[in-house]
Protein backbone atom coordinates (compact mmCIF):
# COMPACT_ATOMS: atom_id res chain seq x y z
CA UNK A 1 0.00 0.00 0.00
CA UNK A 2 1.17 3.11 -0.98
CA UNK A 3 0.78 6.66 1.93
CA UNK A 4 1.19 10.16 0.30
CA UNK A 5 2.70 13.03 2.35
CA UNK A 6 4.02 16.51 1.12
CA UNK A 7 6.69 17.44 3.56
CA UNK A 8 10.24 19.66 3.57
CA UNK A 9 11.83 16.50 5.48
CA UNK A 10 11.96 13.52 3.91
CA UNK A 11 11.68 11.49 7.07
CA UNK A 12 9.21 10.16 9.82
CA UNK A 13 10.26 11.05 12.90
CA UNK A 14 7.30 12.73 13.42
CA UNK A 15 9.34 15.85 15.07
CA UNK A 16 6.94 18.56 13.79
CA UNK A 17 3.93 17.08 16.53
CA UNK A 18 6.21 17.66 19.50
CA UNK A 19 6.06 21.51 18.67
CA UNK A 20 2.29 21.91 17.05
CA UNK A 21 -1.10 20.46 17.94
CA UNK A 22 -3.05 18.67 14.87
CA UNK A 23 -6.19 17.75 14.13
CA UNK A 24 -5.65 14.28 16.00
CA UNK A 25 -3.05 15.52 18.17
CA UNK A 26 -1.69 17.94 21.00
CA UNK A 27 1.58 18.91 20.94
CA UNK A 28 4.55 16.66 22.72
CA UNK A 29 3.19 13.57 20.89
CA UNK A 30 5.54 12.44 17.80
CA UNK A 31 3.25 11.64 14.40
CA UNK A 32 3.51 11.56 11.06
CA UNK A 33 0.29 12.44 9.22
CA UNK A 34 -0.03 10.39 5.71
CA UNK A 35 -2.77 10.67 3.21
CA UNK A 36 -4.26 8.11 0.86
CA UNK A 37 -3.85 9.99 -2.20
CA UNK A 38 -1.47 12.81 -3.57
CA UNK A 39 -4.23 14.92 -4.16
CA UNK A 40 -5.68 14.44 -0.42
CA UNK A 41 -1.98 15.34 0.68
CA UNK A 42 -2.36 18.54 -1.40
CA UNK A 43 -5.06 19.64 -0.56
CA UNK A 44 -4.29 18.95 3.46
CA UNK A 45 -1.94 21.71 3.13
CA UNK A 46 -3.82 24.02 1.03
CA UNK A 47 -6.68 24.88 3.65
CA UNK A 48 -3.46 25.87 5.85
CA UNK A 49 -1.64 27.82 3.46
CA UNK A 50 -1.35 31.88 3.56
CA UNK A 51 -2.07 33.15 0.12
CA UNK A 52 0.44 35.97 0.74
CA UNK A 53 3.55 32.90 1.37
CA UNK A 54 3.07 30.88 -1.69
CA UNK A 55 6.22 28.37 -2.03
CA UNK A 56 7.74 27.77 -5.67
CA UNK A 57 7.14 24.31 -5.22
CA UNK A 58 6.82 21.46 -2.81
CA UNK A 59 7.75 17.83 -2.21
CA UNK A 60 5.83 14.91 -1.90
CA UNK A 61 6.45 11.38 -0.74
CA UNK A 62 6.03 8.42 -1.45
CA UNK A 63 5.25 5.94 1.62
CA UNK A 64 5.65 2.87 0.73
CA UNK A 65 3.55 0.96 4.26
CA UNK A 66 3.67 -3.16 3.98
CA UNK A 67 0.50 -4.74 3.33
CA UNK A 68 0.03 -6.57 6.58
CA UNK A 69 0.85 -3.79 9.04
CA UNK A 70 -2.06 -3.41 11.18
CA UNK A 71 -4.22 -0.70 10.95
CA UNK A 72 -7.00 0.79 13.40
CA UNK A 73 -10.02 1.15 11.60
CA UNK A 74 -9.35 -0.44 8.11
CA UNK A 75 -11.39 -0.44 5.36
CA UNK A 76 -11.75 -4.32 6.00
CA UNK A 77 -13.09 -3.65 9.90
CA UNK A 78 -16.83 -4.62 10.18
CA UNK A 79 -19.36 -1.48 10.60
CA UNK A 80 -21.95 -2.14 13.31
CA UNK A 81 -25.65 -0.95 12.24
CA UNK A 82 -26.83 1.80 14.36
CA UNK A 83 -30.45 2.58 15.23
CA UNK A 84 -31.75 6.46 15.44
CA UNK A 85 -30.48 7.46 19.34
CA UNK A 86 -27.21 5.50 18.92
CA UNK A 87 -26.40 7.64 15.79
CA UNK A 88 -27.75 11.18 17.32
CA UNK A 89 -26.10 10.29 20.93
CA UNK A 90 -22.68 9.75 18.97
CA UNK A 91 -22.96 12.58 16.53
CA UNK A 92 -23.66 15.30 19.89
CA UNK A 93 -20.72 13.18 21.48
CA UNK A 94 -18.41 13.76 18.02
CA UNK A 95 -19.26 17.54 17.66
CA UNK A 96 -18.53 18.43 21.42
CA UNK A 97 -20.88 17.22 24.04
CA UNK A 98 -20.24 19.80 26.58
CA UNK A 99 -21.07 17.45 29.42
CA UNK A 100 -18.50 15.27 28.52
CA UNK A 101 -15.90 17.60 27.18
CA UNK A 102 -15.34 20.35 29.43
CA UNK A 103 -11.77 20.44 30.59
CA UNK A 104 -10.39 16.94 29.12
CA UNK A 105 -7.02 16.22 28.69
CA UNK A 106 -5.08 13.48 26.35
CA UNK A 107 -5.52 10.49 28.62
CA UNK A 108 -7.03 6.97 28.54
CA UNK A 109 -9.18 8.12 31.47
CA UNK A 110 -10.57 11.09 29.40
CA UNK A 111 -11.41 8.48 26.29
CA UNK A 112 -12.95 6.38 28.55
CA UNK A 113 -15.50 8.96 29.80
CA UNK A 114 -16.57 9.38 26.66
CA UNK A 115 -17.22 6.02 26.07
CA UNK A 116 -19.28 5.81 29.38
CA UNK A 117 -21.41 8.90 28.61
CA UNK A 118 -22.38 7.40 25.17
CA UNK A 119 -23.42 3.99 26.50
CA UNK A 120 -25.17 6.00 29.56
CA UNK A 121 -26.87 8.36 27.10
CA UNK A 122 -27.82 5.19 25.08
CA UNK A 123 -29.51 3.43 28.25
CA UNK A 124 -27.09 0.92 27.98
CA UNK A 125 -29.23 -0.54 25.09
CA UNK A 126 -26.43 -0.57 22.55
CA UNK A 127 -24.47 -3.42 21.45
CA UNK A 128 -21.45 -1.42 20.47
CA UNK A 129 -17.56 -2.02 22.36
CA UNK A 130 -15.57 0.39 23.13
CA UNK A 131 -13.07 -0.08 19.89
CA UNK A 132 -16.51 0.46 17.16
CA UNK A 133 -17.52 3.60 19.35
CA UNK A 134 -14.33 5.24 19.01
CA UNK A 135 -14.11 4.16 15.27
CA UNK A 136 -17.88 5.99 14.62
CA UNK A 137 -16.42 8.70 16.38
CA UNK A 138 -13.16 8.60 13.89
CA UNK A 139 -15.38 8.11 10.72
CA UNK A 140 -17.79 11.43 11.61
CA UNK A 141 -16.72 14.16 9.51
CA UNK A 142 -18.34 16.28 12.19
CA UNK A 143 -15.83 15.22 14.96
CA UNK A 144 -14.72 17.90 17.39
CA UNK A 145 -11.63 19.34 17.14
CA UNK A 146 -11.12 18.77 21.55
CA UNK A 147 -12.58 14.97 20.82
CA UNK A 148 -10.12 14.25 18.17
CA UNK A 149 -6.97 15.62 20.18
CA UNK A 150 -8.34 13.78 23.11
CA UNK A 151 -9.18 10.20 20.92
CA UNK A 152 -5.70 10.47 19.13
CA UNK A 153 -3.00 11.41 21.66
CA UNK A 154 -4.80 8.91 23.88
CA UNK A 155 -4.23 5.86 20.87
CA UNK A 156 -0.86 7.26 19.80
CA UNK A 157 0.15 6.85 23.36
CA UNK A 158 -0.83 3.83 24.11
CA UNK A 159 1.09 2.72 21.28
CA UNK A 160 -1.52 -0.24 19.95
CA UNK A 161 -1.20 0.44 16.51
CA UNK A 162 1.27 1.71 13.73
CA UNK A 163 -1.36 3.50 11.88
CA UNK A 164 -4.35 4.64 12.73
CA UNK A 165 -7.42 5.43 9.71
CA UNK A 166 -9.43 8.46 9.98
CA UNK A 167 -11.61 10.50 7.74
CA UNK A 168 -10.35 13.42 6.07
CA UNK A 169 -11.99 16.64 7.21
CA UNK A 170 -11.28 18.67 4.39
CA UNK A 171 -12.55 16.17 1.65
CA UNK A 172 -14.87 13.64 3.85
CA UNK A 173 -14.73 10.52 0.87
CA UNK A 174 -11.10 10.32 1.49
CA UNK A 175 -8.60 9.22 4.10
CA UNK A 176 -5.46 10.15 6.32
CA UNK A 177 -3.44 7.87 8.46
CA UNK A 178 -1.80 8.84 11.65
CA UNK A 179 1.76 6.91 11.53
CA UNK A 180 3.24 6.58 15.17
CA UNK A 181 6.74 6.57 15.53
CA UNK A 182 6.98 4.61 18.80
CA UNK A 183 5.52 1.80 17.65
CA UNK A 184 7.70 -0.83 16.40
CA UNK A 185 6.80 -1.58 13.45
CA UNK A 186 6.70 2.10 12.02
CA UNK A 187 9.78 1.24 11.04
CA UNK A 188 8.34 -0.86 8.22
CA UNK A 189 7.13 2.02 7.04
CA UNK A 190 9.54 4.05 4.68
CA UNK A 191 9.84 6.92 2.21
CA UNK A 192 10.29 4.84 -1.01
CA UNK A 193 10.09 7.87 -3.22
CA UNK A 194 10.51 11.79 -3.45
CA UNK A 195 8.93 14.37 -5.83
CA UNK A 196 9.48 17.96 -6.15
CA UNK A 197 6.68 19.74 -8.42
CA UNK A 198 6.30 23.57 -8.73
CA UNK A 199 3.72 25.18 -7.03
CA UNK A 200 0.46 25.99 -9.28
CA UNK A 201 -0.58 29.39 -7.63
CA UNK A 202 -3.91 29.30 -9.46
CA UNK A 203 -4.78 26.95 -6.76
CA UNK A 204 -5.36 29.93 -4.20
CA UNK A 205 -6.59 31.91 -6.61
Amino acid sequence: MNLWRISKFADLSGRGGLVVDGRWHRKGTPVVYCCDHPSTALLEILVHMDKSRIPPDFQLLRLDCPDNLTIFNSDSTPRPVLNRREMDVLDRIARGNKSVTVDLGPSRQAVDRYLKAIHDEVDGATDLDDAQVVIELMNSSSIGLDVSQTIGTSMLQERQFPLIRIRSAVMPAAWNFLLNPLHPDAARVTVAETYRYPFDSRLLQ
